[in-house]
């Protein structure tokens, strides 16, 4: 498969703490990786770094041959972030927050595929309300609409299953075979190591700031065992 994205020695520190030393990885276009480690090894970090939400302080990235992280923010088209919190305003209505993602991406508002959506994540109904009556499986199941509803060659997933509920995780999993057919790529995490490798082509180890290895097909056992640094 045709390298789709490159990130080259990413650094990020917090109170002179080091989070990310080194992070040099690629991923290619339509492929599924998942993003483990333990908890504070700096998994959000990364994501939000790559998302343009959080500057490094070393290191480069290039989507599709073009750079990021310049003042040209053409890119970030091209990029979807969906983190523990959807970035949405909690006065608007979901109808509203939708509409103005779309917008600002300079697509057109497709009504039909919206109602189909809500009506495939269980938010048919609630789509006058604002957001901040939602709960935390609600906001996270609109936020997945969004992703459907803009176009984006790469996702980037922080614990995308985390306040789902069964049938929500399921829709989820829906989502990414489908995204996967369609040459998309995603780059997740899950606290949820079993479901995690059960969804990707690949995983890689963020350990002591850096890509410690990577694992091909990967397995729950083997994802625990690298871990734990028995592997």
């Amino acid at each position: 498969m045709d390298t789709l994205f490159t990130a080259e020695h990413i650094g990020k520190s917090f109170h002179l703490r080091p989070v990310l030393k080194d992070v040099s990885f690629s991923l290619a276009a339509g492929e599924t990786v998942l993003l483990f480690g333990r908890n504070g090894s700096g998994k959000t970090t990364l994501l939000r770094i790559l998302a343009g939400i959080m500057r490094p302080e070393k290191g480069t990235a290039r989507l599709n041959g073009s750079l990021l992280f310049t003042a040209d923010s053409r890119w970030r088209r091209d990029i979807v972030y969906l983190g523990h919190q959807p970035n949405l305003y909690p006065a608007f209505t979901a109808r509203e927050n939708l509409m103005l993602s779309v917008r600002l991406r300079g697509q057109a508002w497709d009504e039909e595929t919206f109602q189909t959506l809500l009506a495939r994540y269980r938010l048919a109904g609630r789509e006058e309300e604002p957001i901040r009556v939602y709960s935390e499986g609600m906001l996270q199941r609109l936020g997945l609409i969004r992703l459907e509803l803009v176009s984006w060659r790469l996702a980037l997933l922080d614990e995308p299953s985390a306040a789902l509920d069964v049938d929500g995780a399921q829709t989820l999993s829906e989502a990414l075979t489908r995204w996967h057919s369609q040459g998309r790529t995603v780059f997740f995490t899950s606290h949820d190591l079993g479901w995690g490798a059960a969804r990707a082509d690949r995983a890689l180890l963020l350990s002591g700031g850096t890509i410690g290895r990577e694992v091909a097909v990967p397995a729950e056992s083997d994802l625990a065992s690298y871990m734990s640094g028995e592997g």
